[in-house]
């Protein structure tokens, strides 16, 4: 917001393949080999980023030997019911049930901000006829997880805020293969001013998950938004409007996000 550096470090580049990134001193260089896979799998749905990445990964260091681009990456792949994780770091690929980037500090950091998730027993559902029926829940030992992870985060990123952890507004980018069209889809999120005093504040979290992919993040107070493009050569992009509607008619014209 103040001029610093963002970009979106979750890209869903298709619907089935989504690569992440963690760098010390190369982001550009992480997103500039993210945005070439992003260009190949549309012109080759049977292109394996993962392989792909890892080559072009070992070719950028052994190009570098001074001051070495410290950068590694996931890259997560759904082919029908199954899903695989690639780890790359050092241009090397390894197939992982689990795997964490970044740095290995702020990583048992964030392993010791995960509690227990405890969540609703039961759900109240009221039919169209009036009628009401209590079903428990059962949640997955994969959705508790990621609810713990999510909280942890939240919680690693606001210890964080004077440290200038690039995280805008605290927004957490979560990807989920979603329940409903069992693709890759960005989480939304939406926090507003509760009292008077706080006048019209706020920001929304909003995601495009169709056709071409991304989030945009709008201030209401501000009158402004930001815009992280999957794939895209610019990693983030400033956008002026009046109101969140504005902003998303924008995105939509400008960008072809469907921003909801």
């Amino acid at each position: 917001m103040s001029g610093e550096f963002h970009g979106l470090k979750i890209q869903i580049i298709d619907d089935n393949t989504a690569v992440a990134f963690a760098s010390s001193n190369a982001a550009d260089a992480a997103l500039t080999l993210i945005g070439q896979l992003a260009q190949e799998l549309v012109q080759n749905a049977k292109f394996d980023p993962a392989t792909q990445l890892a080559e072009r990964h070992a070719e950028l260091l052994a190009s570098k030997k001074s001051d070495p681009p410290d950068c590694e990456f996931l890259v997560l792949r759904i082919d029908g019911d199954r899903k695989r994780l690639a780890h790359i770091t050092d241009g090397v690929l390894k197939y992982v049930e689990r795997a964490y980037i970044g740095d290995p500090a702020q990583y048992r950091r964030l392993l010791e901000l995960k509690k227990p998730y405890v969540g609703p027993k039961q759900q109240t559902t009221v039919h169209l006829d009036g009628t009401t029926t209590i079903e428990p829940i059962v949640n997955s030992a994969g959705l508790v997880e990621f609810v713990e992870i999510g909280l942890a985060l939240q919680a690693l990123v606001e210890q964080r805020r004077g440290e200038g952890i690039g995280a805008i507004a605290g927004n957490i980018i979560r990807v989920v293969d979603a329940r409903n069209s069992r693709k890759l889809e960005y989480l939304r999120t939406h926090e507003a001013s509760i009292t008077q005093a706080e006048g019209k504040a706020g920001y929304s979290l909003l995601a495009s998950n169709s056709g071409k992919r991304g989030v945009g993040i709008y201030y209401v107070a501000g009158k402004v938004g930001f815009i992280m493009i999957a794939g895209d050569t610019e990693p983030c992009r400033k956008l002026p409007a009046e109101t969140m509607d504005e902003f998303k008619q924008f995105a939509k014209s400008q960008f072809d996000l469907n921003l909801c």
